[in-house]
């Protein structure tokens, strides 16, 4: 076939050429916006659609009716793959599916356009795909052509209205189930996807034409920049698409999204009925929400602020929740956008109840485990203090003493241990009686205290001896100390109920580690000077002789 240059540029062929250029940009702008599901297909229909149109044009453009016949039959891998990728893209936009078609379904689905554009050039041939009557609806120059579809035309019709009726299938479907705002949308992209459908069915059953031309591509240009105003524009499914939506439709807590000015877009049922299922609720500022909205608005900006989920306790106090909050976001070349957040209030009434009673149980328990310790404290401190005089007994004479060493070796300081006998206290109890007696050793103990420095230590280890540990001194100076305390003791009566009683004490002095390393060493020398002391008349202090 022979093809001829002659070519005209009239308004028709201006318009459609500059509908080919919108198309072209519309691709490009499209494909460098941000991801959205199924943005390839939506690319490759931008593509089929411009192929159609330039070969539109070039038909309309072209005298000749071989040439007119030519470009027409070269459109039709544009005119098949259009609503095949169209099918394509809505599937994966309702359903979220940001993955790539695989190239083997790609190259499949490029089948059936490339057997139409085979079969439409080789018409002549067959004739099955337009009729030997296929010809100029006059005889001017230019003038369009009169098709005249035969069954290879018609099957081919077929294969593209069954993409028709999947795509107006799957818009219906995502409508039924959105509601609201959502459903509204969808219903807005059934009515976009079927005006070009519309267009297809008035060319072929009633024979409308545009310029006397299919006025399909143009229905399909026009269709296409809704599509992108509606997606990019007015980022109509960009905080939730239908998968997100039926995710957030199963849930068991409720879960609000709202968005950047802080305004409910979506609740799912569990969110609706905590709030009493309100009217109008969508659109409605979180702070206006029923029940819980005044709490999460100043919920919102402590959770934003800290990874921690916050707890919204309600006004009855009989629910309590957690909140978790999750930005909604896109990737832009300036760095990531928030679209919106996810609020998501995770009910925790029973794990929070039990943790109170938890807490209350363990409270009682932690007061009883301090009571329980304060009198086992007091008990052990009974068990090591003699009961008259307040001071340690024998018992607890043996752990002081190893303490009192080690801290003595870590220091490299000696120690001295005194035995301290009161004179003729026999004699004071068959004279006075053992009352005046206890109040004697009451009256020697608190005189102890008092006048001995508060490192050392006294002990009672029998009726009328005491025992003193005096850390950090040598021989020489605890019998010093203990011979001022001596006369010191002489001098002052001990008070009695029967009034004061003069007495006298004995004592005996033996140095560590000099004379003995053990506490049964040192009392040994200790007692030894002790009896030296009463055998040289009482009321003084011997020190044991070095071994």
């Amino acid at each position: 076939m022979s093809l001829s240059l002659e070519s005209t540029l009239s308004f028709p062929v201006i318009f459609t050429l500059c509908t080919c250029v919108g198309v072209g940009w519309l691709a490009h702008w499209v494909s460098g916006q941000r991801v959205f599901p199924g943005r390839v297909s939506f690319v490759l229909i931008h593509i089929a659609c411009l192929w159609w149109m330039l070969t539109a044009a070039l038909e309309m453009a072209a005298l000749q009716p071989a040439d007119k016949l030519f470009w027409g039959a070269m459109a039709w891998p544009g005119i098949v793959a259009a609503p095949t990728f169209w099918a394509i893209f809505l599937w994966q936009y309702v359903n979220s599916i940001h993955s790539l078609l695989p190239r083997a379904k790609l190259l499949m689905l490029m089948v059936m356009p490339l057997c139409c554009w085979i079969l439409a050039l080789t018409n002549p041939l067959h004739g099955l795909f337009y009729g030997a009557d296929t010809a100029p609806i006059s005889s001017e120059p230019g003038a369009p052509i009169r098709y005249h579809h035969g069954p290879l035309f018609y099957a081919a019709a077929v294969y593209v209205y069954f993409f028709m009726l999947f795509c107006i299938a799957v818009v219906i479907q995502a409508a039924m189930r959105s509601r609201g705002l959502h459903r509204r949308h969808y219903l807005a992209f059934a009515a976009v996807t079927a005006v070009p459908w519309t267009a297809n069915i008035s060319y072929v059953v009633f024979g409308r034409t545009i310029f006397g031309f299919d006025p399909t591509p143009f229905s399909f240009a026009f269709t296409l920049a809704a599509f992108a105003w509606l997606i990019v524009g007015v980022r109509l499914f960009d905080v939730l698409p239908v998968a997100r939506h039926l995710l957030l439709e199963a849930l068991l807590d409720p879960v609000l999204v709202i968005d950047p000015r802080q305004r409910v877009i979506e609740a799912n049922p569990a969110a609706l009925q905590l709030a009493n299922f309100p009217a109008n609720w969508q659109g409605r500022p979180l702070v206006e929400w029923p029940v819980v909205g005044e709490d999460l608005q100043q919920l919102l900006a402590l959770q934003i602020n800290d990874s921690e989920p916050q707890l919204l306790t309600l006004e009855d106090g009989d629910r309590y929740f957690e909140l978790r909050v999750s930005a909604i976001t896109r990737a832009t070349r300036d760095g990531p956008l928030v679209l919106g957040h996810m609020l998501y209030l995770r009910d925790v009434t029973q794990r929070y109840l039990s943790e109170l009673k938890l807490s209350e149980a363990l409270a009682i328990s932690e007061q009883r485990l301090k009571t329980i310790t304060n009198l086992h404290e007091l008990l052990r401190e009974q068990a090591l203090r003699d009961p008259l005089t307040g001071l340690y007994n024998r018992r607890y004479l043996d752990e002081f003493f190893m303490l009192a060493v080690a801290r003595a070796r870590r220091q490299s300081q000696p120690m001295a241990l005194a035995l301290i006998d009161l004179d003729h206290f026999k004699q004071l109890n068959d004279d006075h009686g053992h009352l005046i007696g206890d109040d004697v050793l009451k009256s020697v103990a608190l005189f102890l205290v008092e006048n001995l420095r508060a490192s050392d230590v006294i002990f009672r280890i029998g009726g009328e001896e005491f025992l003193v540990i005096l850390p950090e001194v040598d021989g020489a100076d605890a019998h010093k100390r203990l011979g001022k305390l001596c006369s010191d003791f002489a001098a002052m009566p001990m008070e009695t109920r029967k009034g004061g009683l003069s007495l006298t004490f004995s004592a005996g002095l033996a140095i560590w580690p000099q004379q003995g390393d053990t506490l049964d060493e040192l009392i040994l020398h200790a007692d030894a000077a002790l009896y030296k002391a009463k055998d040289a008349g009482r009321n003084c202090v011997y020190l044991a002789l070095l071994p």
